[in-house]
């Protein structure tokens, strides 16, 4: 069953608490400090925001546990960070991308980034597809293939904004952007599958980039009428999202969605809980997590 992600968009994962869970409540951008931080993007180690705070209280955050299934990337003990928990008392949730910007009020649910990304699933700029072979019962299927997909191709929207199912749309040629293929299981319903490695491409305004995932996992909803609802989860090297957030959005992103790069960097590597460096004894990646709905279509290869 192939999908394109869609009706609803695609943001990311989130915690319950808000800014409930960010006391003395969300972290100030550059020009909000007294006096204004002088802010360097393309440096952030050369300032310190000494207010950037993180999301450090325990929230429930319907995740996954990614070091539970990952490969032995990173040795056990290191890079230890605090788990969350998930909405029926799952332990060891990992999703430190949201403890290091949950307390930034533009990546709330809903806000700035989620509309920004939400608008280029729409138009083409951030198109992604997930392929499903060898289902031979969509409520439930112990054997099923998983590919991701980026596209170059915007899906056909209708009057509402919203994308229509069944549209065709084509694979990116470039192989890098065509995930290993990860086996998978429908149980009721619900489709999990990975760990996989992919890749899918950003290009929105002056942001262009990748999304790299290492060890990812899906989970979806498929639902009766052929749409489907999930979340993607993964690692993410640091350096991408920095070049992402930081460099290339700039102080004009930092301004809008309320943080500092300075602040965001040290958060962001201070978190990282994946693929262990030995040299430097640190972890390069994060883990993350998007939530997406998608529509039916076809994928052209």
């Amino acid at each position: 069953m192939p999908t394109a992600s869609g009706e609803a968009g695609f943001g990311s994962v989130v915690g319950t608490n808000g800014v409930d869970a960010c006391p003395g409540g969300f972290n100030r951008n550059p020009a909000e400090h007294t006096p204004p931080l002088a802010e360097d993007c393309m440096n952030p180690a050369a300032t310190v925001d000494p207010l950037f705070k993180t999301m450090d209280v325990a929230e429930t955050v319907n995740g996954f546990d990614l070091d539970a299934t990952a490969s032995p990337a990173t040795p056990a003990g290191a890079c230890v960070q605090q788990p969350f928990t998930g909405p029926n008392g799952e332990p060891d949730i990992d999703l430190q991308y949201w403890r290091a910007l949950g307390c930034v009020r533009g990546f709330q649910g809903g806000e700035i980034a989620d509309t920004v990304v939400d608008q280029a699933v729409r138009d083409g700029s951030m198109t992604i597809l997930i392929q499903l072979r060898g289902v031979d019962d969509p409520q439930n299927d112990d054997e099923v293939r998983v590919q991701v997909f980026a596209s170059t191709d915007a899906p056909p929207v209708g009057a509402d904004g919203s994308v229509l199912p069944f549209g065709s749309l084509s694979a990116h040629p470039d192989a890098r952007y065509r995930s290993s293929v990860g086996r998978g299981q429908i149980v009721d319903g619900v489709l999990t599958a990975g760990p996989m490695d992919l890749r899918v491409r950003l290009n929105i305004q002056i942001v262009a980039g990748d999304l790299t995932f290492h060890d990812a996992r899906l989970r979806v909803t498929l639902l009766p009428d052929g749409t489907a609802e999930g979340a993607l989860f993964g690692y993410q090297p640091v350096d991408e999202l920095y070049d992402i957030y930081g460099r290339k959005a700039g102080t004009n992103g930092a301004l809008a969605l309320g943080y500092t790069c300075s602040g965001l960097y040290a958060a962001l590597r201070s978190l990282a809980d994946g693929d262990y460096d030995a040299a430097s004894n640190t972890c390069t990646s994060i883990s993350t997590g998007y939530h997406f709905n998608a529509v039916p279509a076809f994928i052209v290869r």
